[in-house]
């Protein structure tokens, strides 16, 4: 296909000529021009028919790109070729369009966009206290029972969240269900889960009491704390919580998983802690490494990219 410099009309074959007498040289063009002086004149509504494929063409790239982006995830965002270059894409479409596709794509993964070199700054985040007021009771735990393990809450008052929980590296996961309710009365959070999914002979309903600091009190005296290092429940400067949540969970020698849920899919990203405030360095796709500066009073999380994780 070749673009020279007149009106064109796009075709899934080629790019033709609108009318052959704009003085090209191109021979294609020439013999091109009966049929498209019959189209010019039939088809009144061409622009319309060129703005359509345009915005046809970005939406597809958009889905290809979130279809890729998804398929890869499935294997800790492994990519087996090599990303193109920014700017690489069909020329019918413009850089722009071709950006839209790209971030559309990283925000569903939650990758932060430093990751795609030379596509422009987005607009920074700021942290987001206010979410994670309302959510306080969401977070990654330590159980005093388990100390090794961890214990995942997340979900809104009044629907169903979960519960992820492992007692020590390595051993089994489990995903239990799980209701928050308030009090309008009190103001006060209680937590139900099914721990009978969890251990055998546990009762299918188990009601936490939320404290002020956002622990789990449980009936038999057990509490589960809240962890202060970067590990972390974290809302996503770019995108909506709980719905799209990043989990920083510690690793053997110094490394750290995280993983982010987005809506239905969710993506493993291998890390390292940096300790303190030099954060984490993690490995999104393309063999990019981004580091996020942890800030433990503030709770965050600070990207080059200008988003901010916020810890829940």
């Amino acid at each position: 296909a070749y673009v020279h410099h007149a009106t064109t009309v796009a075709t899934p074959v080629t790019l033709f000529k609108k009318s052959h007498v704009c003085g090209s040289r191109h021979p294609r063009c020439c013999e091109t021009a009966p049929l498209l002086l019959y189209l010019s004149e039939v088809l009144p509504t061409v622009p319309y028919i060129l703005f359509f494929v345009k915005t046809m063409a970005a939406r597809f790239l958009s889905s290809v790109a979130i279809l890729v982006v998804a398929l890869h995830g499935a294997t800790a965002f492994h990519v087996a070729s090599s990303p193109r270059p920014a700017g690489t894409h069909l020329e019918a479409v413009s850089r722009r369009e071709a950006f839209v596709a790209s971030t559309s794509a990283a925000l569903l993964a939650g990758v932060p966009l430093e990751a795609l070199a030379g596509q422009g700054a987005p607009p920074a985040a700021k942290p987001d206290y206010k979410t994670a007021a309302k959510f306080y009771f969401n977070g990654v735990f330590r159980d005093l029972k388990y100390p090794e393990g961890y214990r995942i809450v997340a979900g809104a008052v009044g629907k169903a969240g979960s519960v992820t929980l492992q007692d020590r590296p390595g051993g089994k996961v489990f995903d239990i269900p799980m209701k928050a309710t308030k009090d309008e009365a009190t103001g006060k959070i209680t937590v139900d889960m099914d721990l009978s999914i969890y251990r055998s002979g546990y009762p299918k309903s188990v009601v936490a009491t939320v404290k002020k600091d956002g622990c789990l009190q449980f009936p038999d005296g057990n509490l589960w704390k809240k962890d202060k290092g970067v590990a972390g429940l974290y809302i996503d400067g770019f995108a909506p919580y709980p719905k799209y949540r990043r989990i920083v969970l510690p690793a053997q020698k110094g490394k750290v998983a995280v993983t982010m849920v987005s809506g239905k899919q969710i993506f493993d990203v291998p890390g390292i802690d940096l300790g303190g405030k030099k954060g984490i360095q993690v490995d999104f796709p393309g063999n990019k490494q981004c580091t996020g500066k942890f800030n433990s009073k503030q709770g965050t999380i600070t990207w080059l990219d200008g988003n901010i994780w916020t810890k829940v």
